[in-house]
């Protein structure tokens, strides 16, 4: 993983090419690429093909804001996942720290985000679904 720790990386500006990313954490359904990981946030890209449903999933105690670059999302979550939020090529999301979710790419397009993660603890914590 791309950490920035030292004083020195800390101090200047520092750039990953899109060739450049780093494997990040798994989800079934997804494809998760880091391009960096500080002590208090992570920055990924985050893809998935046509019809994809990625498995349920929260992310501890890590907040996600994300940006949706090409294709429309949905994020399903509540009780038996039976509610949902969608967003659209240009829109922006926030899912709050443990809220079990799943990331649904309902259209055959593929689709690409860029996802923060603030905050600290395990990046993913795979479940069952949710309660």
């Amino acid at each position: 993983m791309r950490g920035i720790s030292s004083t020195a990386e800390a101090q200047r500006i520092t750039a990953v090419a899109p060739e450049g990313l780093a494997a990040g954490a798994a989800t079934p359904g997804l494809t998760r690429e880091l391009a960096f990981d500080t002590d208090r946030a992570m920055l990924l890209r985050v893809r998935a093909e046509g019809g994809v449903s990625s498995g349920w999933h929260h992310h501890g105690d890590r907040e996600v804001l994300g940006h949706l670059l090409r294709g429309r999302a949905r994020f399903e979550f509540g009780p038996g996942g039976r509610e949902s939020t969608e967003i659209e090529a240009g829109g922006f999301f926030h899912i709050p720290a443990a809220l079990v979710h799943r990331d649904v790419n309902p259209t055959d397009e593929p689709q690409e985000m860029i996802i923060s993660f603030v905050g600290t603890g395990p990046l993913v914590v795979n479940v069952d679904g949710p309660a």
